[in-house]
């Protein structure tokens, strides 16, 4: 099992930075095509790839319809508000601000499973709040990268509700069923929200085929069965210290691909940001070890 556990923390982190690579591509991307019909393609593509991996017959069995729609109905929420909060703020700061859902997992995780709140978690969500208020003072003359933030922070509390919600459901139900109903969930909800956005596509564009297909299979299905997977054999705090290298990725990303020059205020402001997200998962960490001393460690 503590095998397991080492090789699903491996491929968390491989997961992890294919999705710190999304942020760029998509930004490069919603100048050709509308984020909604981004999202509708790119589950669909996601969906279809899934359904003959699971088979019918194990679709037609009981179990894990109900966990798998409201997980991808917060999953929907995280990436709605992400990929439209991306057409109006930089890439680099997408990733930081998103990264904060491992900062408020253990908050909502006292409101959804009335798990204790430690003095180190109210302290990283504070020093989360300060960083997050120094890198939009960088921002500051710009209302569109402002409302851009905005919307990435409701995109932060879905993922955060979302991880809470699979860490409990995941152990009991099959992990590529349980993937497929997320995925086909956004589908179905993105082709309902379309008309919430402009519209307009380029599905001749090289780019944007590029992403559809590099989000939709890599950082979509292999991502998400990967987590699905994983939070079965690791624990999710220590699944956070992998996780809270997804907004790194993310800035070195955009540095490279799109230019994105990081300024101070999003240097400082996103380096209190991460060191927040880390205080977050390794006071948990910390807590778990201690309170397992007396008995054998089954997840890596």
């Amino acid at each position: 099992m503590a095998s397991k556990g080492v090789l699903y923390v491996l491929l968390l982190l491989l997961a992890t930075v294919s999705w710190g690579l999304t942020f760029p591509l998509i930004n490069l991307s919603l100048q050709l095509i509308s984020p909604v019909i981004f999202l509708f393609i790119r589950f669909l593509v996601s969906s279809l790839i899934m359904l003959p991996m699971v088979g019918i017959k194990k679709l037609k069995t009981r179990g894990g319809e109900t966990e798998g729609f409201v997980a991808g109905l917060l999953l929907f929420i995280g990436y709605y508000f992400q990929t439209v909060g991306l057409k109006y703020t930089t890439p680099a700061d997408s990733g930081i601000i998103t990264g904060l859902y491992v900062v408020l997992v253990p908050i909502l995780s006292y409101v959804y499973l009335k798990s204790r709140v430690s003095i180190v978690d109210w302290i990283a969500v504070l020093l989360a709040m300060f960083g997050l208020a120094i890198l939009s003072g960088g921002v500051s003359g710009s209302s569109s990268v402002e409302f851009g933030n905005v919307l990435t922070i409701i995109c932060a509390v879905g993922y955060a509700i979302q991880i809470a919600y699979v860490s409990k459901h995941s152990s009991r139900i099959d992990s590529m069923k349980f993937t497929f109903y997320q995925m086909l969930t956004v589908t179905i909800l993105s082709l309902i929200t379309i008309p919430t956005f402009s519209i307009y596509y380029d599905l001749y564009s090289p780019l944007v085929l590029f992403t559809i297909v590099f989000t939709a299979i890599f950082a979509g299905i292999m991502g998400y069965f990967i987590m699905n997977r994983a939070l079965i054999y690791v624990k999710p705090e220590k699944a956070g210290v992998v996780l809270v290298t997804e907004p790194i990725f993310a800035a070195i990303f955009s540095y490279f691909l799109v230019n994105d020059r990081i300024g101070t205020y999003t240097i400082i402001g996103g380096s209190i940001m991460v060191l927040a997200m880390f205080l977050s998962v390794i006071d948990s960490y910390t807590k778990n070890r201690n309170n397992n001393r007396i008995m054998p460690d089954t997840q890596a």
